[in-house]
This record gives C-alpha cells, sequence and structure tokens, in this order.
C-alpha cells in the first residue's frame, strides 16, 4: 500500500495501528484503531461518551444518532475511517460552558425525557433538524415527526417530543444550568476527550447486542484517487464500502467475515450531482439525502427524490449511496426499479477501462450484478426525457423504515391523450428488480381510466410471479402490485 500515493490510511503511532485524527464535541481527538471500528465502539469504548446508545445496531432506532459534519447519522454505521477529519457533535457535547442547549431546556419544560435511551438520539436530531433550517424557514409537525421517524421512543413519547422541539424552534427557551451530574462528569468510567492530539488506545474486540464476541475489527483503507482504489480492489482482501448501511449491518449480523474493507468515500470522481450530454448523472457515492435536496434531480426526475424519501429515515438517506444500493442488488432496493423505469445505465470502470451498461441488463441474477470483480461502478446516467411523467409507489410492513414488500415503478409520456414509451418496473416480486414487458403492451397507446387501469393490474397479476417469504406472501405481492398499478393510472386520468 506505501506504493499509492493517493492511499490514506490514517497515520501511524506506535504499535503499529492506524492513527485517526477527528473532532468530537469541538476538541481535537486521535483514535488508534482499525479503521472499519464503528464510530459507535470509538465513542462508547474508547472515549467513554456513552450518552450515544447501542441499539439495534442495523441503523433502525436511532438511539446511536451523531451529528457529522451537520447532518445526523447513525454511529453503528460510521465505520472510524469515514470519520477522519471530520467533526463529531455527541449529546455530551450540546450542552455549553454549563449550561444546556435551549432544545434540552425544552425537552425538560414539555416532559419529552422519559426512561431516556432514546433522547439523546432524539435531541442530536432534533438539533441537526433545526440547525440545517433555512433562515425564517417554518417548522411543521410534519416536518419534526419526518425528521425523528428515525428514532424510536420505547415509551411512545412522541407528543413531547414533537411540542420540544416546537417550542425550541420558537424560541420560547433558554439555555439553562446543566445538572450537577453533568457538569462533573457522568461518574465512574468516563474518559474526558479534552485536550489537543489525545491518543486513546481503540480495543480491538467487539461485543454484538446479545453479548456475542465478534471478530476483530476490519482493517481500512482510503484511497483518494480511482486509479488506487483499482489497484487495491484488484489486489484482493478489501470489500469496497460506500455508506456502511449494508455492509456494517452484515458485520453485526455475523452475515459477512470482511477482513478488510476499501473504503471509497475520498474519491471525488464519485461524487457530484451534473448535467453532460442531455442525462443527469448521478456520482455513484451520492446519498439518497443528496438526491432529494437537489435542484437538479427536482428538474430532470423528480421521482429520484420521491424514491430517496422512502430510504430508511433521515440518519440512513445521510448515508446510504445510489452506487451502494445497485451494488448490493437487493430485489427490494427501492431505487432499482426507478433506475428501470427511467431507462437508466449504470457506468463502471476497471483494469481494461470504462463500460456503460443498461439498468435493464445490470442484475442477471438474485444478488448478483454485470460488475466483474475487478470494477467499481462510477456513476449513474438518466436521460432527460421532456415531457415524461414518472412515479414511484412502495408498499411495507409499516409505513416507514420498512424493506419494500411490492415497488413500483411507472413511467410514460402524453401524445393527444394517450399514452406511449410505457415503462413499468417492480422490485421485490421476483429474483431480481424487472420490467413487465406484456403490462407495458397494454398500457402502450392507451387512455388512461378506469378500463385501462383494470386490464393493465390484469396483466401484471399475470405476468409476475412473486414468492412468498417473510416479509409476504406471493398472493398478497400479486393482488398488491396490481391495485398500485390501477390506482397508478386512475390517477393519471384524473391530472
Amino acid at each position: 500500500m506505501s506504493g499509492h500515493a493517493g492511499v490514506h490510511a490514517g497515520g501511524r503511532v506506535a504499535g503499529g495501528a492506524p492513527a485517526t485524527r477527528l473532532s468530537v464535541n469541538g476538541r481535537p481527538v486521535e483514535v488508534r484503531a482499525p479503521g472499519g471500528r464503528r464510530l459507535l465502539d470509538v465513542l462508547r469504548v474508547d472515549l467513554g461518551l456513552t450518552g450515544t446508545k447501542e441499539g439495534c445496531g442495523e441503523g433502525e432506532c436511532g438511539a446511536c444518532a451523531v451529528i457529522l459534519d451537520g447532518r445526523a447519522v447513525n454511529a453503528c454505521l460510521v465505520p472510524l475511517c469515514q470519520a477522519a477529519g471530520r467533526e463529531v457533535l455527541t449529546v455530551e457535547g450540546l450542552a455549553v460552558d454549563g449550561r444546556l442547549d435551549a432544545l434540552q431546556s425544552a425537552m425538560l419544560a414539555a416532559g419529552g425525557v422519559q426512561c431516556g435511551i432514546c433522547t439523546p438520539g432524539l435531541l442530536v436530531t432534533a438539533r441537526a433538524f433545526l440547525d440545517a433550517r433555512a433562515s425564517g424557514q417554518p417548522v411543521t409537525d410534519a416536518g419534526i415527526r419526518e425528521a425523528i421517524a428515525g428514532n424510536l421512543c420505547r415509551c411512545t413519547g412522541y407528543v413531547r417530543v414533537v411540542d420540544a422541539i416546537r417550542l425550541a424552534a420558537d424560541g420560547r427557551t433558554s439555555p439553562m444550568a446543566a445538572p450537577a451530574a453533568t457538569r462533573d462528569g457522568p461518574g465512574p468510567g468516563w474518559v474526558p476527550v479534552g485536550g489537543v492530539d489525545t491518543t486513546i488506545a481503540g480495543a480491538t474486540t467487539d461485543t454484538a447486542e446479545g453479548g456475542a464476541a465478534l471478530d476483530a475489527d476490519p482493517d481500512a483503507v482510503s484511497p483518494s484517487t480511482l486509479d488506487d482504489a483499482l489497484a487495491l480492489l484488484a489486489a484482493g482482501g478489501l470489500r469496497p464500502l460506500a455508506g456502511g448501511t449494508d455492509v456494517l449491518v452484515e458485520r453485526m449480523a455475523r452475515t459477512a467475515t470482511d477482513a478488510g474493507y476499501l473504503d471509497l468515500s475520498r474519491l471525488p470522481d464519485l461524487r457530484g450531482i451534473d448535467l453532460e450530454d442531455g442525462a443527469l448523472v448521478l456520482g455513484a457515492a451520492t446519498t439518497f439525502g443528496e438526491l432529494r435536496r437537489s435542484p437538479l434531480v427536482a428538474d430532470v426526475a423528480p421521482v429520484l427524490a420521491t424514491m430517496a424519501a422512502h430510504v430508511g429515515a433521515a440518519q440512513v438517506q445521510e448515508r446510504a449511496t445510489i452506487g451502494g444500493n445497485i451494488a448490493t442488488a437487493s430485489p427490494a432496493g427501492d431505487s432499482l426499479p426507478v433506475l428501470l423505469a427511467l431507462d437508466a445505465a449504470i457506468v463502471v470502470l476497471g483494469p481494461r477501462g470504462e463500460r456503460t451498461v443498461p439498468a435493464a441488463s445490470f442484475f442477471p441474477a438474485y444478488r448478483r450484478t454485470a460488475l466483474a470483480p475487478d470494477e467499481l461502478i462510477i456513476s449513474v446516467r438518466v436521460p432527460r426525457v421532456d415531457g415524461r411523467t414518472a412515479v414511484f409507489r412502495k408498499v411495507a410492513r409499516r409505513r416507514a423504515q420498512a424493506i419494500s414488500v411490492v415497488s413500483i415503478a411507472v413511467a410514460w409520456q402524453v401524445d393527444e391523450g394517450r399514452w406511449h414509451d410505457v415503462r413499468v418496473a417492480l422490485g421485490a416480486v421476483a429474483p431480481t428488480p424487472i420490467r413487465t414487458r406484456a403490462t407495458e403492451r397494454v398500457l402502450e397507446g392507451g387512455t388512461p381510466g378506469e378500463a385501462l387501469a383494470g386490464r393493465a393490474a390484469d396483466a401484471l397479476a399475470g405476468e409476475i410471479a412473486p414468492i412468498d417469504d417473510v416479509r409476504s406472501t406471493a398472493a398478497y405481492r400479486r393482488a398488491v402490485a396490481g391495485r398500485i398499478l390501477h390506482r397508478i393510472v386512475v390517477d393519471a386520468a384524473r391530472r
């Protein structure tokens, strides 16, 4: 690795372990631990900042939420290597000079604190939400609830939590003195962070929820150029890692035993949203949060922003990437049917050069892609089509933060009241995301309304062959897919 000038593995300190430098609650810190160690473990075990809680370990409960460079993320899904050089704010950093933050004061005033397990994550998530508002932007209950949707309150105290966030947003609370226990430190086992270049020797063995010991933390290498990344990938032994929302979950579930990670987060060539040669170009490392906020996406393919809003909650959206969703190749991946319906293409790069693969050809079998082992996804191209309408619908076992039972994307253009260039793509009803060509033929040239909707729904029910699994039955998936398509066609007729 020393031969790659663009490779970053952290500095080296005594003992040979990589030294990672970051800022925690405004203070410089240096941590000696493998780059694949979870930020959650660094905070709790290495730095003694136990306000950040260990919860589900999968990014679903929000108990471990922290603020990373201004955005709320789940610390259980952030490897240490991706925190290097960045600003981390935990619940311990909200109070300043012995006085509680206005949001903390509001939580006390509104009675939003109950058992306390979820409170730290709620506080930092709400703080990120309030800080991200544009000046003068109103705060609504709906906006607050969406912001904290990724924070599960086991005491179901959401009403008072929402009240507290609204109080803080309206400026109706002021900072108050922190309790003595907070000022003096949280008690035995607390390790102060203070001081420049504090060095903490990280532990190398984790414990999964329930007490089962995990293997030693994986190493990580963070190249800064695509050439270096491809050379490291070709050498073998490293698993590509972007947002970590699948990779780190698999490790905690013990379904993967990765020796090391190839960290893709420091490759500028994988980032950005641009318009080039009549196509919307999404860097593979573009997050779903960035898709939601992009004016270009809103202009060229707003359905991508609609879809992105259904990918987990805010903390997951700030980590999960479009390239990672494609590479995972789960048939339930939310972006995949949308990419099929938009005639998107996947651009990949390897030692033999760059090639472009239509999304319709990219998923040959269950959890498999057209990627060669020595190739990386570098971007996604979505052709700009004036006058195209595209919609996305998803059904899951609960309203939010759930894996799809059925997802469907439909795209079309209209000429004299009739549909043409119709695309109907589905996820979670087959081993791979699929386009339903027979159903498209039924819709092609038709006038949207009840009659066309009924014929299309019947065609779709006969064309797909879903399976029974832990999330749903084949019969339910078939029925729901038909009803979703029926509604899309009827709704289009009412526009």
